[in-house]
């Protein structure tokens, strides 16, 4: 079995009109907000195989909040996640080697929304931002990663937990 854990970055901030998006970073919800999202992620797990995340300067400080509270083997912090769309996270994603049987990818919309769509049975509008997906696969390796052999585990919003 497979189980990958979806995160899109916490809240970022507006407030400095001269940064470009990529260097946008947290804002006051967002601070809150990865505080309570990766504290319920960790109640359930604690050590997860690999984390994947975007390198920007959002999707890097929401993955501290995870760190903080969950031992990863792995972390790469990778370009090519930077508003990905969800067939290249999925062709990714399908790339990730067999040892890996955990894989926590944190990301951008609507890349991550179109892939949960895809990859599962729900119709989710919009993942926000801190919200948590976690799919089961029922196969050996992630190239066979499919709705057919998906098991939506959860999803879960901020706003459920305050």
């Amino acid at each position: 079995m497979k189980k990958l854990i979806v995160v899109r970055h916490c809240k970022s901030s507006w407030k400095d009109l001269t940064l470009n998006d990529y260097n946008r970073p947290l804002n006051k919800r967002g601070k809150i907000d990865g505080p309570i999202m990766s504290k319920y992620l960790s109640q359930s797990i604690q050590e997860i195989d690999f984390l994947h995340s975007s390198s920007s300067v959002r999707t890097f400080e929401t993955s501290k909040f995870f760190i903080d509270k969950i031992n990863f083997v792995e972390i790469n912090y990778d370009d090519d996640l930077y508003h990905c769309s969800s067939s290249s996270l999925i062709r990714i994603i399908k790339n990730h080697p067999k040892k890996y049987n955990s894989v926590l990818v944190i990301a951008h919309n609507p890349g991550l929304t179109n892939m949960i769509n895809s990859l599962t049975n729900i119709t989710l509008d919009n993942l926000p931002t801190t919200g948590i997906v976690e799919i089961d696969f029922n196969c050996d390796s992630w190239e066979n990663i499919s709705s057919e052999n998906s098991n939506l585990v959860y999803v879960k919003f901020p706003k459920q937990l305050k």
